[in-house]
């Protein structure tokens, strides 16, 4: 088990890590690297998510004795900190999506509002239409 743990603190390390270079991504702006990030991000949980049913899997069969563990409170305490990390960064990222948002939609209505001013394309030979 104590293995399973180190990993498992290990992971969340690199998680937390990964997590604060968010702020700067968000800065930055740059699609490609937001996707990169993001793909990243969902590996670092998969993997973290398969060391974890190990972990939770001798957690149960002694709770009690793993509950005062070290590791397993030093684990614990990485969870809480990325807890905190993710209630700090998502408002940022809310409004973020926000003025994203919005900017789409005034490309969309713009985009409408120019519609407006081209003829319509027609397949009638120019004589049909009245010219020449």
């Amino acid at each position: 088990m104590e293995h399973y743990l180190i990993k498992s603190i290990d992971q969340y390390r690199v998680i937390i890590a990964h997590a604060r270079r968010l702020e700067s991504l968000l800065q930055d702006a740059d699609s490609a690297a937001l996707q990169n990030y993001t793909e990243e991000l969902q590996r670092l949980q998969d993997d973290a998510g398969v060391n974890d049913e190990r972990v939770f899997e001798l957690y149960a069969a002694d709770s009690e004795y793993w509950k005062q563990h070290p590791l397993f409170i030093e684990r614990n305490e990485l969870l809480e900190q990325i807890v905190e990390l993710n209630h700090l960064l998502l408002p940022r990222i809310r409004g973020i999506m926000a003025v994203i948002a919005s900017e789409l939609a005034q490309i969309k209505s713009g985009r409408t509002a120019v519609a407006g001013y081209h003829r319509p394309v027609t397949n009638l030979p120019a004589a049909a239409r009245g010219v020449g």
